[in-house]
């Protein structure tokens, strides 16, 4: 029987409770389980900034997480207000605070709380990192 997860990631992209959130996403679908959605907030919004550049010899996240979207098609949500704050936007954002560019990393999307807790009202589990 298949489980659907929803992951609420709050630690920041250089911390070890964001390796284990993917590590742990990554085992759910070797389980064959399905994740519904991946929700950023806090200083988790940090693993969806497309400037980070992690040491050379250092896992990056942010392409980890983008693959997590490419390969097995998971949502990957970056809470709007908790990016803003910490300097994260998409293009329609920079435009709309004339901003001079944007960051949010490929595969990810800016979005609220409320689709956060609407994916959570049907998903299995909510797991938070």
């Amino acid at each position: 029987m298949t489980t659907n997860f929803v992951l609420l990631i709050n630690s920041d992209v250089n911390s070890q409770g964001s390796h284990s959130a993917l590590a742990f996403a990554n085992e759910l679908i070797a389980q064959g389980q399905h994740i519904k959605q991946v929700f950023f907030y806090q200083d988790g919004v940090t693993n969806t900034n497309s400037l980070c550049s992690p040491a050379s010899d250092e896992i990056n996240l942010v392409e980890q997480w983008q693959t997590l979207h490419q390969t097995h098609n998971v949502e990957l949500v970056s809470c709007v207000a908790a990016s803003l704050r910490r300097g994260i936007v998409d293009k329609q954002l920079a435009t709309e605070q004339h901003l001079t560019s944007d960051n949010l990393a490929q595969g990810f999307r800016l979005g609220g709380l409320g689709e956060f807790v609407e994916a959570s009202s049907h998903a299995d589990k909510l797991i938070q990192f």
